[in-house]
């Protein structure tokens, strides 16, 4: 009995990992995309929202694991890498290289929202002051 808990553990957390993969490389592939087509750099910065959904999403499902997030950040890594060599039409690095931080700022808001929304809630007798 044991032995087949374990087994839907490891799917789980076999599962989790590659969505945590596909998801951050589908999500840097639609923000290249958006890039390639054209879509002004401040309206890019909206692809944080996806970021820190998926992320909230991904640390909720897999009972506050933080590798979610860390497979998350190694998905979307090589689209972002390439999205930093781009310039912006000031001939500077700074515009992409910010787009890429706000992804990785969506992952870790969506990693601390979640982690917070995951704290138990104080007991409100160990709060009330005795006179």
């Amino acid at each position: 009995m044991k032995v087949e808990s374990n087994r839907r553990n490891n799917w789980k957390e076999v599962l989790i990992i590659l969505l945590a993969l596909a998801g951050g490389f589908l999500l840097s592939f639609l923000g290249f995309g958006l890039l390639w087509s054209g879509i002004s750099w401040h309206v890019q910065l909206i692809m944080i929202l996806p970021f820190f959904l998926l992320s909230y999403g991904l640390y909720r499902w897999s009972n506050n694991a933080t590798l979610s997030c860390v497979f998350m950040l190694i998905g979307a890594a090589p689209l972002g890498l390439l999205i930093t060599r781009f310039r912006d039409t000031n001939d500077s690095h700074l515009l992409p290289i910010l787009i890429v931080s706000g992804w990785v700022m969506g992952i870790l808001a969506g990693f601390y929202f979640g982690k917070l929304s995951q704290k138990p809630s104080t007991d409100s007798s160990k709060n009330t002051a005795s006179f």
